[in-house]
């Protein structure tokens, strides 16, 4: 058996990898068509093919839908289904009429990637204003929705990664931290922590204006020297792209949100998707809302866990696939 450096290596990206070796174990046939983005993989005489991260289990309106916040918000509520306030905004004033209205609130691009162009709970008009710009800016909506505000919901993140009828992973998505050592600065810690996640081929923790609040709100900054064993939180959201951490944690979930997350992915008429969910208490059937549904879900939160086992996800997902094309006519 290869190793996932070998697959790395072979497949040009590390999505791609994970199904590489999934194919491997699962006696499915590949190739790498263009390393670093597509692969076709064969197996009794079908065929199918994975870009990057997406598969043959989400249709194209589907994925319109997925990709942009809004159209998300809409299907999900006429669903029933809890999910944050939401309202379109077409201008800085918008935001301002937005912040005014709920205080606690995120501004995002209405399509984007990575968490880049959010904004958590800006405190003033002025972050406000900066807020919706930044959105703006970062925005990959072609349409007349470019920015929405949203209601900032309390809670803790957990990624939900369906298949079919089934959970196959839950990851807790938790905030990048460091730990203090009496001696070293912030700044000096988070350039240790991103060498190591560079080892572990982890984007870095990315130091913007949410991190300096997130410091400010504490009553630091860059230069100052945490505690021996003092936490520090910096950012308010937990993506992986930014410097966040995953725990794998599927034995602790109550069924209310797995099944929560099944009928999400329904309801966008996907086969394939990550469901992100706010929850106060993860344990027992409590308040939460659906954040956001991702038709393209990486995954690394899965294999990158911190603590918990690591599930190889890709494996369900392409014995999935393989299932679904022997079964076709």
């Amino acid at each position: 058996m290869k190793s996932y450096e070998q697959y790395l290596k072979e497949a040009g990206n590390v999505h791609l990898a994970y199904y590489l070796e999934a194919a491997d174990e699962l006696g499915i046939e590949y190739t790498v068509l263009v390393p670093s983005l597509i692969a076709k993989f064969s197996y009794n005489g079908k065929h199918w093919f994975i870009i990057n991260t997406v598969t043959p289990l989400t249709t194209s309106p589907s994925t319109t839908i997925s990709k942009r916040k809004n159209l998300t918000n809409l299907v999900l509520l006429q669903a029933g289904l809890p999910i944050p306030k939401q309202e379109s905004l077409g201008s800085a004033i918008d935001a301002i009429k937005f912040f005014n209205k709920y205080k606690d609130i995120v501004i995002k691009p209405a399509q984007q990637l990575g968490g880049i162009g959010i904004t958590l709970l800006p405190e003033n008009e002025k972050q406000v204003i900066e807020a919706y710009n930044n959105a703006l800016e970062n925005t990959h909506a072609k349409g007349n929705i470019k920015v929405l505000g949203e209601e900032f919901i309390k809670g803790e993140n957990y990624r939900l990664l369906v298949v079919g009828n089934e959970v196959i992973g839950i990851v807790w998505r938790k905030a990048p931290t460091v730990m203090g050592d009496g001696k070293s600065t912030i700044q000096e810690l988070i350039d240790a922590k991103n060498k190591d996640r560079k080892i572990l081929v982890l984007k870095p923790i990315s130091i913007d204006s949410e991190v300096e609040t997130r410091l400010k709100n504490q009553g630091l900054t860059l230069d100052s020297v945490p505690k021996k064993d003092q936490e520090i939180v910096l950012r308010f959201n937990c993506n992986l792209t930014t410097g966040g951490t995953t725990e794998e944690c599927s034995s602790i979930v109550d069924p209310y949100y797995k099944e929560l997350a099944v009928k999400a992915v329904k309801e966008l008429d996907m086969e394939l998707g990550g469901v992100d969910i706010i929850a106060k208490d993860i344990t027992k059937k409590d308040t939460c809302c659906i954040n956001e549904i991702n038709y393209n879900p990486g995954l690394r939160l899965h294999y990158k866990a911190d603590k918990g086992e690591r599930v190889k996800v890709a494996i369900p997902i392409m014995k999935y696939i393989r299932d679904k094309y022997i079964n076709s006519k």
